[in-house]
């Protein structure tokens, strides 16, 4: 499942290029180049605004960050309930293939421009916003590498991802699967 994530810097997206512009210029404590890391603050656009969130929810009784979410799952589990609807803007995401490849690091885009990952985002106790990636099953192109991927969403598919009147089964349906893969470093 998606572990890591990455924002270049020679983005032809203009619509991610503005999301970076604006965090930038407000001086936002967030990560706007390079790998993102579980843990580490991210872009992220929720609720008609662009925001700074924190990439994991702390599970109950402690232990490791919860980074993703099954999409044809979450609504089930209580530690998603409640939780409000936003996007991950990216130019890509990385997958590691099985032990029979060698572990190889295999980096994901999409032809023509940034990927928007869906995700679900809550308040912590502390007050920090903090996300988690939605994933379902991988496309035939992806699964060649791993069996999960994120969920993306592509024009106005991300309006409707953030409206939360929309349901989530018909919206996963929907969710594009056009991606490349580029084996190794992007």
């Amino acid at each position: 499942m998606c572990g890591r994530y990455f924002l270049e810097k020679d983005i032809s997206d203009a619509a991610l290029l503005h999301i970076l512009e604006t965090l930038e210029a407000r001086g936002e404590d967030v990560k706007l180049r390079g790998d993102i890391f579980p843990g580490d603050r991210a872009p992220a656009l929720a609720g008609g605004r662009m925001l700074a969130m924190r990439w994991g929810f702390a599970p109950p009784g402690g232990g490791r960050l919860i980074i993703n979410a099954r999409g044809e799952t979450a609504e089930e589990k209580p530690l998603f309930r409640g939780a409000g609807r936003c996007l991950l803007p990216a130019s890509g995401y990385y997958e590691w293939s099985g032990k029979e490849a060698g572990h190889a690091r295999c980096a994901f885009t999409r032809p023509g421009g940034a990927v928007y990952m869906a995700g679900l985002w809550r308040r912590a106790t502390d007050g920090e916003k903090r996300f988690v990636i939605l994933t379902r099953e991988a496309t035939a192109e992806a699964a060649r590498v791993h069996p999960r991927m994120p969920v993306l969403f592509a024009g106005e598919l991300r309006r409707a991802w953030l409206d939360e009147q929309n349901p989530l089964p018909e919206l996963l349906r929907a969710a594009t699967a056009d991606v490349a893969i580029i084996e190794g470093e992007p």
